[in-house]
């Protein structure tokens, strides 16, 4: 028992030793050793350990004490000691990225799929991950891999997709059977959320909730720093809720407020095909039906983003949507909607919203790869992706 013990305590203070380093841009055994209330030759041991295994790159020499003591040997996180890969599957799109361990992107690309099902997706993803190989100069290479999945996750599996048909294909068993390393699944509006607490904040928010807007509509939430997933990875499916539109009837909040309910209006209502573009090229031109859409959409989106906010009591609201990306003015519509109804939070966009739920995909890879799921991590990552108020 005695053992038993101690080697839980030294497995603890390794996880915490670990944390120190990941989210300091340099550091030394004696700052970590400070930090954490341990004694330096506790320190030293697991300090020399994960030097050994990789872990650990040097970064010069620190200023010596007023007293004029030797200078610290400063050290940081080894970026390179291996990859993490996370995709994002979308209705006409594949959205790949590829991170460094500390969170830095290698690269991202989105390509278009005419082939919709998923062996098709699955063999193109299975390509870039084999020819990332010969690109990589990392010490150990792929450690995990990440799915962002539009629609419900549970238990590392598919069981509600609007446009994802599994046919009894398994994204977790298979790629974690050909490349020996973790896959994570996960809701694409949960990932927007892990997105904002582990790449986006200086404030360090613990309750967080993302709106995103796709194909359909879905709420991401970090309660006390962790994400909530409730029954079944249910949590978060704000777009089933039933609301009344124009004529009083009860539909469903995606049927008036997801990005494609929109183009389907729009193309009922006026005859014309829209694209994202195209669609906020007509409302900037003010043709009168897409106005109205719009008009009437936002609407019912603040009712529902009040409604969320007040259920689940964030810190900061945020939305994630490239239709905002493509129109602000709307996400603007609403956050005035917000504010004028005394919603007293942050209130928040994320600009550059076709990556988001990648990185907090990587994220999760990160953490499940380095076992620290329940750690506090700040991730390093390209300004691209950025905070509007």
């Amino acid at each position: 028992m005695v053992v038993d013990s101690r080697s839980r305590i030294r497995f603890k203070n390794r996880e915490l030793v670990l944390q120190q380093l990941f989210n300091a841009e340099v550091t030394s055994r004696v700052e970590i050793a400070r930090a954490l209330q341990l004694n330096k030759s506790t320190v030293s041991s697991i300090y020399n350990e994960l030097d050994q295994e990789g872990f650990i790159e040097e970064a010069g020499r620190g200023d010596s004490t007023s007293s004029g003591g030797r200078k610290p040997d400063l050290v940081k996180l080894n970026k390179r000691y291996g990859y993490v890969a996370s995709f994002e599957i979308g209705t006409a799109h594949l959205r790949m990225m590829f991170n460094y361990l500390n969170g830095e992107i290698i690269s991202y690309e989105q390509v278009e799929q005419e082939e919709s099902d998923l062996l098709s997706i699955m063999k193109v993803i299975k390509e870039r991950l084999r020819k990332m190989t010969d690109f990589d100069n990392t010490q150990e290479g792929l450690l995990a891999i990440g799915f962002a999945i539009h629609g419900v996750v549970n238990d590392g599996k598919i069981t509600d997709s609007p446009f994802i048909e599994t046919d009894g294909l398994d994204l977790q068993k298979y790629f974690e059977e050909n490349f020996g390393v973790p896959v994570i699944l996960e809701n694409e509006a949960n990932l927007a959320a892990v997105f904002e607490r582990d790449f986006g904040q200086e404030d360090e928010d613990k309750d967080i909730v993302t709106i995103s807007i796709h194909r359909g509509i879905g709420a991401g939430v970090i309660a006390n720093g962790r994400l909530y997933r409730g029954y079944r990875g249910m949590a978060g499916e704000i777009g089933r809720n039933l609301i009344a539109d124009t004529e009083g009837k009860l539909v469903k909040v995606e049927n008036l407020c997801s990005e494609e309910s929109l183009l389907a209006l729009a193309r009922q209502k006026t005859g014309t095909k829209y694209k994202r573009a195209t669609f906020a090229q007509a409302y900037r031109e003010g043709v009168p039906e897409i106005e109205s859409i719009v008009d009437e959409s936002m609407d019912q989106l603040s009712k529902v983003a009040y409604n969320a906010a007040n259920n689940y009591g964030p810190q900061t609201l945020y939305f994630s949507s490239p239709l905002f990306d493509e129109l602000p003015e709307l996400y603007q519509q609403v956050r005035d909607w917000l504010v004028k109804r005394g919603l007293k939070i942050n209130i928040k966009m994320i600009a550059g919203s076709e990556m988001s739920s990648l990185l907090g995909a990587g994220s999760l890879a990160i953490r499940t790869a380095l076992g620290l799921q329940k750690y506090r991590l700040v991730m390093q990552w390209s300004k691209k992706v950025t905070n509007v108020d």
